[in-house]
């Protein structure tokens, strides 16, 4: 059980370990990676959970993190054939709509609820 102390600090890396938890249940192999490693670009920040089983990729960037950086690289990873995810605080929702709009991801919002992070449905940008 997470503390209610650790999880009011909660950051995009929690959220990551929560999902690839949940990704976890699901099948029988699930990547946690720095999103960096994943995309091959140094300068990306974030986490990415890979659930290759279903062909999906969940990207958790970092609160720095430029979005719109993002989505050249999601064109380039969907090509590769993954289904990939964008998962932001709550909070960053409206600016993650506009930064990858037009790009081949689906959005999702997470959020702090309590003791347990949360997750949003996924959305078009």
């Amino acid at each position: 059980m997470v503390l209610a102390t650790d999880i009011a600090r909660a950051t995009h890396e929690t959220a990551a370990t929560t999902a690839a938890s949940i990704h976890l249940y699901h099948e029988g192999s699930v990547i946690e990676t720095p999103l960096a490693g994943f995309t091959g670009v140094p300068g990306v920040s974030g986490v990415a959970v890979m659930a290759p089983e279903q062909g999906v990729v969940e990207w958790f960037p970092h609160p720095d993190q430029d979005l719109r950086r993002l989505a050249a690289l999601a064109a380039e990873t969907a090509r590769t054939g993954w289904r990939i995810a964008v998962l932001v605080p709550s909070a960053r929702m409206g600016e993650a709509h506009g930064a990858l709009r037009g790009a081949p991801v689906t959005l999702q919002p997470w959020w702090v609820d309590g003791e347990r992070v949360r997750f949003g449905g996924p959305e078009v940008p």
